[in-house]
């Protein structure tokens, strides 16, 4: 008998040996035969294990999201046969199996041996037992859905998030379109509108039958995104005129081919879309009866209590009750507005509060780009370069650096209006899509020049872009990247704009410098509101003018802010949560190695191992620190 030469192939041989020895003359023959050496496989190692567990559960959560697996970019071989002709569920059934799966996921987790891990290993156990242990909590609210793993909002459906913006933004933006498979796959999808919208209204009702409602003005967002999103002719919404677009980049299509997929995309959005949203708006205009005007998830009573609890810790303030959350943010601002104090002095704006002389620096004649279509182009080119001279200083700050691009880009006009003012979608893991920067460019006159670097180095380079992308090429188990720990992430991205800051981006550029901090300021400011909101039961107003007083942001910006802080609790304070606790480690590594400390390797340790929990990568910077010591 020839030896196996890898395991893989002798566990093959063997299940082979045993199937054949279920037929009695067949066992005979390879009993008589000639004697040699049996090789069993190796048991796997307590590493392996690990793998092959979190490949398992990864597989689990994309067969049942195909969504997240069109996002990630990944295959059928994870995601199952014709995963980008579905969609998944989001009623009943799909949040109970949701409940199910993560504390299935969590049996498994608990059941291997922490102590006998090692390297990345170590690092991806700790991270999936809090992801389950924190979907655990999550899902003991029965509201909102549920999660396979980690948190999310305790709503369904806002202003901001929903199967009627996920959906349009992913067929538009990620659904492959390379063949004509794939052009059959997304026909398929919009047929698959009418189910969802019908699972989603269950829900929903269902959590407005436990009184458990948006506010008022959330509500209302999500009814005019749905208004503006369907108020063009089935045959001229985007659904539509984007896929009609791509089709032209398909080889082999006939003119004929693609007017009959055109066509056929029409009428599915005339009679399955559209219906499917006007059910969901009739839905949603019946919860208005309910839904007050109170922003904070207070009002919900103890179950409201909890939830934020719940999301504070999820979120990175650790044991940080909500009284001491808003009074770390006081001091914060009150630090950061001592800063811009002394540089608006510098610029002869003595007198008068930091908000209203940041507002008149950015008042000033030039300091905005012209609100038309021509302003906006030379807005994106100018990001975009700001991005092309941050990456030739990079070398010297970054030991890795991204292989996948980076574009800015505008945000669709029919999401405009209820969009946050940029966000960051990740290269797809095929590398078929670069990383994208969002930005809201409904009226440029939010964006004064001076704040436009900052937010580009924030969620372009070196702060999202290189978090997501080296995450993604660092050969870390699937399911890590489908993880998100916004006081990881959001947290990298608030340092970054502070690297940027050491790499000399500002140089001779105080007013950018000036909005660097203001970006801070309104970071400070955010741990002031969503525990003003959530705890101390601030009014919607009240927060919008305690941060407008402080921030000296345009009124409209600032109340879009508020209200997103309203329908996510928590969310809003990782990000100086995150950035403080980044600070503490690099200063930890400083004083501790001295001479011998790089801060290439620091960012390389902080980012070459993906998103965690902040309690994990403090133990990750100590065993470093160790390492590097010689301990």
């Amino acid at each position: 008998m020839t030896k196996f030469k890898n395991t893989k192939l002798a566990a093959a041989g063997l299940i082979a040996l045993t199937a054949l020895g279920a037929c009695g003359e067949r066992k005979a023959e390879i009993t008589t035969s000639a004697p040699g050496p049996v090789v069993e496989a190796p048991a796997p190692t307590p590493n392996e294990q690990l793998e092959t567990m979190a490949l398992r559960h990864a597989a689990a959560v994309l067969r049942a999201s195909p969504e997240a697996a069109t996002q990630l970019g990944v295959g059928e071989d994870l995601a199952g046969e014709g995963f980008r002709a579905r969609l998944g569920g989001y009623g009943f059934a799909a949040f109970e199996e949701a409940r199910a799966r993560n504390e299935s996921f969590l049996q498994d987790i608990r059941s291997i041996d922490r102590s006998a891990l090692s390297g990345q290993a170590l690092i991806t156990y700790d991270v999936l037992r809090d992801a389950y242990q924190t979907g655990a909590r999550r899902n003991q609210f029965a509201f909102g859905g549920a999660v396979s793993f980690a948190s999310t909002s305790p709503y369904l459906v806002t202003q901001l998030s929903g199967p009627h913006i996920l959906l349009p933004r992913i067929m538009l933006t990620q659904h492959r379109m390379e063949n004509r498979q794939d052009a059959e796959d997304y026909l398929s999808r919009l047929t698959e509108f009418s189910r969802v919208f019908d699972e989603t209204i269950e829900t929903i009702s269902g959590d407005g039958a436990q009184l458990v409602t948006p506010p008022l003005f959330a509500l209302d967002g999500s009814l005019n995104t749905i208004a503006g999103f369907t108020a063009p002719p089935a045959a001229e919404n985007p659904l539509v005129a984007t896929f009609a677009a791509k089709l032209e980049n398909i080889a082999g299509l006939t003119a004929e081919e693609r007017a009959e997929f055109t066509a056929r995309a029409a009428a599915t959005v005339e009679a399955s879309v559209y219906p499917a949203y006007a059910r969901l708006a009739a839905a949603l205009e019946n919860l208005k009866q309910q839904a007050g005007t109170d922003a904070g998830i207070w009002r919900l009573g103890d179950d409201g209590a909890a939830f934020y609890a719940h999301a504070l810790a999820a979120y990175g303030a650790g044991g940080m009750l909500p009284d001491e959350v808003h009074e770390l943010g006081l001091a914060e601002v009150a630090r950061i507005s001592g800063e811009m104090d002394a540089i608006l002095k510098a610029q002869g704006l003595a007198s008068g509060a930091v908000a209203e002389r940041f507002a008149a620096v950015g008042a000033r004649a030039g300091m905005r780009y012209a609100n038309d279509d021509a302003g906006r182009d030379v807005l994106l080119s100018d990001l975009n370069g700001q991005v092309t001279e941050l990456m030739a200083r990079a070398g010297d700050w970054f030991g890795t650096l991204p292989t996948q691009p980076v574009e800015v880009r505008r945000i669709p006009v029919y999401e405009q209006d209820s969009s946050p003012g940029g966000y960051y979608s990740a290269a797809s893991l095929d590398g078929t899509r670069p990383g994208i920067f969002w930005i809201n460019l409904k009226n440029t006159a939010d964006w004064p020049k001076h704040m436009l670097k900052t937010l580009t180095y924030h969620e372009a380079a070196p702060g999202h872009h290189f978090q997501r992308s080296l995450e993604r090429g660092a050969g870390l188990p699937v399911i890590r990247t489908m993880l998100g720990y916004s006081e990881f992430s959001e947290g990298w991205a608030l340092y970054a704009e502070q690297v940027a800051a050491e790499m000399g981006m500002y140089a001779d550029d105080p007013l950018g410098d000036l909005g660097r901090l203001q970006s801070e300021l309104f970071r400070a400011a955010r741990l002031v509101v969503d525990s003003g909101l959530h705890h101390k039961q601030w009014t919607r107003e009240q927060a919008i003018d305690y941060m407008q007083g402080i921030t000296g942001d345009t009124r409209d910006q600032v109340t879009r802010e508020v209200e997103r802080y309203a329908v996510w609790p928590g969310q809003a304070c990782s990000y100086k949560l995150g950035m403080i606790k980044i600070n503490e480690l690099r200063q930890q590594a400083e004083e501790a190695l001295g001479a011998d400390f790089d801060i290439r390797e620091f960012h390389d340790e902080v980012l070459m191992t993906g998103a965690m929990p902040l309690p994990v990568l403090e133990r990750k910077i100590d065993r470093w620190i160790k390492e590097k010591q010689g301990a």
